[in-house]
């Protein structure tokens, strides 16, 4: 069989685009190739936040969007994600660093209707106790973002794509992209050749060799990232929290729905190691960091740790589409720099709408990869974790 569409990538990136052509045209073939099982790689190491809170308009834009997809998301799929909106609450050090707040407020989020609250430290003590205010001058609260199990997420665009038509193999990786007189025609995998028109790569971080077999170098970098999750305690952490000091290696403390206290810190800096790997040095940083903002973690018992990777390109954002220079019917879906998994159902439906139709949706056209030819690079630097 010969399919419209192989999407290369079975997490929710992949999954939400490929639910999406077929929630828009079901006379579509679609087939998704995951190497592993569904949602085994960043789809479900993440720390299952989402935000509408980014330095360029660009991603405030896409985010806003995506959001309100994931708000919809149970009652389209069947699929409860257990949203709950605790938003994000950014420490703040520097007199600084809050006047850029106050200005991207004032200049994006409140534009966007997602104005942020700011926070003397009288009110942070009020509003979240447990936080040791020593040393920060102000909070930053966004209250449009919150907290959802991924699971959910993903597997409601499993199901929903399934439920559709749509066909998944698992544990069937494409190890060639293959091409002939300027066009794709199919994959090659370890069960043989399938055969497809359009090959749309959304293989987190897998995605940079992949396309690396047609001759086509993206500009990513893989870097590992390690979280802490401990036992399950009733909810008391509210928001996801950062704290912008310093010497605190952009520690990030958050609570998942189900009571697991989970976060983690940009150290150390690893690099194109794709083995899922946790250190006790990692621990040992992060515990004394998490201990000196919330005191009281001192006394819970962490269960487990997973590693995962932040598909990372220059600019920090994602890249969508493909570049006329390409074999014709080869697209990408990758390099989200660690917010992929909120960005992903807005990345469905206009990657989805583009696929069909062969037009450009504007809110597209920032992340197509011809960006970096061209030099017209997004201006996004607030990247957790």
């Amino acid at each position: 069989m010969k399919y419209d569409y192989i999407i290369v990538g079975g997490g929710i990136v992949g999954l939400s685009i490929a639910y999406h052509i077929l929630k828009f045209d079901r006379s579509k073939s679609v087939l998704v190739l995951e190497k592993r099982y569904v949602g085994s790689g960043a789809s479900t190491r993440n720390g299952s936040h989402f935000r509408v809170h980014f330095w360029s308009e660009e991603n405030v834009r896409f985010a806003v969007k995506s959001r309100e997809m994931i708000l919809r998301i149970g009652s389209e799929t069947g699929w409860n994600p257990i949203i709950m909106l605790g938003g994000y609450l950014w420490l703040i050090c520097s007199e600084d660093i809050l006047r850029a707040y106050e200005e991207t407020n004032r200049r994006i989020w409140s534009r966007y209707n997602v104005p942020v609250k700011f926070l003397d430290i009288s009110e942070i003590n009020k509003l979240f106790p447990y936080i040791n205010t020593d040393g920060f001058i102000a909070g930053v609260y966004g209250p449009q973002d919150g907290k959802l199990h991924h699971d959910f997420v993903t597997f409601g665009y499993y199901y929903g794509f399934r439920k559709l038509g749509g066909k998944v193999l698992e544990y069937t990786p494409a190890t060639k992209v293959l091409f002939k007189d300027g066009s794709v025609y199919g994959v090659e995998t370890p069960k043989g050749v399938i055969e497809g028109d359009n090959i749309v790569v959304a293989a987190g971080d897998h995605s940079k060799y992949i396309m690396s077999i047609v001759d086509v170098d993206l500009p990513l970098v893989n870097e590992r990232k390690e979280l802490w999750v401990s036992e399950p305690v009733s909810l008391f952490i509210k928001p996801l929290i950062v704290d912008l000091r310093s010497d605190s290696m952009g520690l990030y403390i958050a609570q998942s729905p189900r009571g697991e206290v989970m976060g983690s810190i940009d150290y150390p800096k690893v690099q194109e190691d794709l083995e899922y790997n946790v250190s006790l040095d990692h621990f040992r940083m992060f515990s004394r960091l998490a201990i000196r903002l919330i005191p009281t973690l001192k006394y819970l018992r962490i269960m487990r740790a997973w590693s995962g990777s932040y598909v990372m390109s220059p600019d920090h954002s994602h890249i969508l589409g493909r570049d006329d220079e390409w074999p014709e019917g080869l697209y990408v879906a990758t390099g989200y720099s660690g917010h992929g998994f909120m960005m992903a159902p807005y990345t469905g439906y206009v990657m989805a709408k583009y696929l069909l139709t062969g037009e450009i949706p504007e809110d597209m056209k920032p992340y197509l990869p011809t960006r970096f030819k061209y030099k017209k690079l997004i201006k996004e630097t607030m990247v957790i974790g």
